[in-house]
């Protein structure tokens, strides 16, 4: 019987095994990437270096033959009704409990390239939609006709019209296929906005977030950015750093620059805002704030900053802050504990925390989720 390797028609079932298992494996690398996307090897590593992932994974049994080396069921000396052995012998089953897991340890080369394909799967750009107005315009190829002539064959048409003509015939069969029952896929060119989007990433790099929280901080824009380089070409990058002021920086002050001082977080989002006014009106443009600190800010800074963040959702497809705190704060995470207590009706804010590099992929998840941003919101 021949076998076509179309969906819809039956495949082996080893194949679909062999798929299933792999399909287990790739789920247990992504589990410990996640775990280890703090650690200095995966966040140096440069185009031409591969990683090594350590990976439990389930055993995939299989028959194996002896292609007639030795007795099998059936063959051999005896009656029927002899007693071939007496089952105490090694792997009966006899004696204590084993305490060895059934599974085996690969040990998978990954590269960078593979390691963001894995990660950034199960990550999108929440509410992106397509913005009409501006010069942000391009041309979709849409394949949606079926012709006698075109650029490529459609497998499934063309077997369909194979089968038809042969049932014409009085043999209502799959077979000698000819140039008759070739069918194609057609294209045509349509309009299609882009779906342009613009991220600001504003971080509190004051003297309260210490070494440690600034490097979580830096931790996260990190993959932040490695994740929309990747998966978004149409997308600008705005970075942003305040203390008590806030200022416009370069990717390379931005992950480097130390300051002293006190915190306004109302700063971050006050020049967010007025250059999103400026330079990304939201009619051209999907827009995304997201900012980190430790939580505190001064007191009377937190009124103010939740204002902002007001305005801002009303322009944005989301608002995110995130609080790090390697170390726990000393003074009570003023901004974070303001804004639990009166940011929570507030449709496209969704806020994080993360004490530790574990924490930082469930935050990654929290704004990156697609369009299921009520449901980040919700606690």
């Amino acid at each position: 019987m021949t076998v076509v390797g179309h969906d819809g028609l039956p495949h082996e079932q080893g194949s679909r095994d062999a798929l299933h298992h792999r399909d287990r494996v790739r789920r247990k690398i992504v589990e410990q990437l996640k775990e280890r996307i703090g650690e200095e090897d995966i966040i140096a590593s440069g185009p031409e270096k591969k990683l090594r992932i350590p990976v439990k994974g389930t055993r995939q049994w299989r028959f194996i033959y002896d292609r007639g080396q030795g007795d099998g069921v059936g063959q051999g000396d005896g009656e029927p009704g002899d007693v071939l052995g007496d089952g105490d012998g090694p792997g009966s089953g006899a004696g204590p409990a084993g305490d060895e897991p059934g599974e085996e340890l690969y040990e998978v080369w990954l590269d960078m390239e593979d390691v963001e394909e894995l990660l950034f799967s199960e990550l999108a750009l929440p509410r992106l939609r397509p913005r009409p107005h501006g010069h942000a315009v391009e041309e979709e190829v849409v394949y949606d006709d079926i012709a006698r002539k075109g650029p490529q064959v459609d497998k499934r048409a063309t077997l369909r019209a194979n089968l038809d003509r042969n049932a014409r015939r009085g043999a209502a069969r799959i077979g000698d296929v000819d140039r008759e029952d070739l069918r194609y896929v057609t294209y045509r060119e349509r309009p299609k906005p882009r779906h342009q989007a613009v991220v600001f990433c504003a971080m509190d790099i004051s003297a309260s977030m210490g070494n440690d929280r600034k490097r979580m901080a830096r931790l996260f824009f990190y993959w932040c950015v490695q994740f929309l380089r990747r998966r978004y070409d149409q997308t600008q990058i705005v970075f942003v750093g305040h203390t008590t002021e806030a200022w416009e920086m370069d990717e390379h002050e931005f992950f480097s620059r130390v300051e002293s001082g006190g915190t306004r977080a109302s700063s971050a989002y006050e020049l967010v805002g007025s250059i999103q006014r400026e330079r990304y009106p939201a009619a051209d443009w999907n827009v995304y704030v997201l900012h980190t600190s430790d939580g505190d800010n001064f007191g009377a800074d937190n009124p103010h900053t939740l204002q902002l963040i007001r305005a801002l959702v009303r322009e944005c497809s989301l608002v995110g802050y995130l609080e790090v705190d390697g170390g726990g704060s000393r003074w009570g995470h003023g901004l974070s504990a303001y804004l639990a207590a009166n940011a929570g009706d507030i449709e496209g804010f969704v806020s994080a925390s993360a004490a530790d590099d574990r924490e930082l992929w469930p935050a990654l998840k929290r704004f990156f989720a697609r369009d299921d941003v009520a449901a980040a919101v919700t606690p």
